[in-house]
């Protein structure tokens, strides 16, 4: 640390061991002593995180736990130490009251050392959770309990629950695993699925070989959906863990200016809730596999890499548009049965909001029951869910009713393109005045088709004898 200081504030240090944080000036009243000031800081355990060149946060580090500040904190670190001064007189604090901007203002703040923060990560195999009482630490096999004197690295003040752990055997009768097991229309395997997604999103690691989006969406297809299934309390039960940002996906645009200014250095999670029906997935890709650039209004845009950038989570209420591989690797689709609804919720099963009136019994059995849930992931990965309407609904969204009802008596074999176009628009003339309705819409609703059927589709057409035709390849069975 020592060789990261100026040669200020290393004497300060060693020549202010109490501080004093004013001086007179030489034309009568008083100023701050910035060499005092700034030891003074460093002595509470303040410095500065830089993000970039340009851009930096102060933290404040105590006992390995790291907690970004904001100017009010440290005004405060200021104003109360003058307080306890004995016989700091009142003259005093409203200099101090008057020029307090002075003290904290960028300027001065980036004179702090800067601490190089290697922040704890989880490890692929293994992770830790931590409470007010102890470290948990959680493999596939095993759970143990360890004090915070055991801490090794960094940690955001974040990362610690507000709330003490203790083991117990998990009881089907407590609210959580009931919830679950609910949505999961009481089998065992799609509630499986779903536990794995709470341990992939407790795990502080990233892996970039597989590293999707959780979707929840509504297993019951309806042209008019309702919502109030229990989706949000999904992510709001992993954001009992780690810090999330939640986007209210009704109002987003990807248009907007400073789309992530929200997101922070400890920002664990973006959960995108309940997106509108032409959400454009594909404008989240570089976020998922790459990372997030975050800018605020007036700074300099900051970039967090793969590593050091948040999962994402979106529920909605429609199926997201998009196939293939590049969509496949980065989604983890869940399908939520409809035992909740709007008129019978959570709440009147069990006679209580879930987290927002739990007694402390109903919160151990939600942090154990979670913590199995990380050991199940440890163990299994991410479990696909065997969806039951998702595909369907997908279809749908992707084409329309008149193309599928165009295609119920087709064998997939070969399909001469321009015939069958000429063939769609005779049997559906009103497309033939849409201007936006093209041979290539047409292609991208077959090629919908033929993944919904368990097809493939080349992506250069064949051809034979000047005829361009439709190609399907069966997809071998896992």
């Amino acid at each position: 640390m020592a060789s990261k200081m100026t040669v200020a504030h290393i004497a300060a240090e060693k020549k202010f061991p109490h501080f004093t944080l004013y001086r007179t000036k030489q034309n009568g009243g008083w100023e701050y002593d910035f060499v005092k000031l700034t030891a003074f800081f460093i002595s509470r355990g303040y410095f500065i995180y830089r993000m970039t060149i340009d851009r930096f946060v102060p933290i404040r580090i105590i006992d390995n736990i790291v907690k970004q500040v904001g100017k009010k904190e440290l005004k405060d670190e200021i104003l109360n130490f003058l307080t306890n001064i004995d016989q700091c007189p009142e003259y005093i604090h409203q200099f101090a009251l008057k020029d307090i901007a002075k003290a904290t203002n960028d300027e001065f703040l980036e004179t702090l050392p800067e601490k190089q923060v290697e922040f704890r990560r989880d490890k692929k195999d293994a992770m830790q959770l931590y409470f007010q009482n102890c470290i948990v630490k959680i493999t596939k096999d095993k759970v143990t309990t360890h004090p915070y004197t055991e801490l090794n690295g960094y940690i955001w003040e974040s990362q610690i629950l507000n709330r003490e752990y203790r083991k117990e055997d998990i009881l089907e009768t407590s609210d959580f695993p009931r919830f679950i097991f609910n949505l999961s229309n009481h089998n065992e395997k799609r509630a499986s699925a779903i536990c794995t997604a709470f341990g992939f999103y407790l795990h502080n690691y990233k892996s970039a070989a597989y590293c999707p989006a959780v979707i929840l969406n509504d297993e019951v297809i309806s042209d008019n959906p309702e919502g109030g299934t229990g989706k949000g309390l999904f992510f709001k039960a992993v954001s009992k863990f780690v810090k999330m940002l939640k986007i209210d996906g009704k109002t987003f645009s990807f248009e907007k200016s400073f789309l992530y200014q929200r997101v922070t250095a400890d920002t664990k999670l973006i959960f995108f809730d309940d997106v509108k029906k032409n959400f454009d997935f594909e404008r989240l890709f570089s976020v998922i596999t790459e990372g997030i650039a975050t800018e605020k209004k007036g700074k300099d845009e900051l970039y967090f890499e793969f590593s050091e950038s948040p999962k994402v989570g979106v529920s909605t209420n429609y199926a997201l548009k998009g196939i293939g591989n590049s969509h496949d690797r980065r989604k983890d689709e869940i399908e939520i049965s409809q035992y909740y609804n709007k008129k019978f919720t959570p709440e009147k099963e069990f006679g209580r909001m879930l987290f927002d009136d739990w007694p402390e019994s109903e919160w151990l059995q939600f942090d154990n029951y979670m913590i199995g849930c990380c050991q199940l992931y440890l163990r299994e990965g991410l479990i696909e869910q065997e969806l039951v309407n998702l595909p369907e609904k997908r279809l749908m969204a992707e084409t329309n009713i008149d193309f599928l009802e165009f295609m119920e008596e087709k064998q997939l074999v070969m399909m001469p393109i321009a015939e069958t176009y000429t063939e769609f628009l005779r049997e559906y003339p009103d497309y033939a005045k849409d201007k936006y309705f093209s041979k290539q819409k047409l292609t991208k609703w077959m090629r919908s088709y033929a993944d919904y059927k368990g097809y493939s589709m080349p992506e250069k057409a064949y051809s034979y004898n000047s005829i361009r035709y439709y190609t399907f390849i069966k997809k071998p069975t896992l």
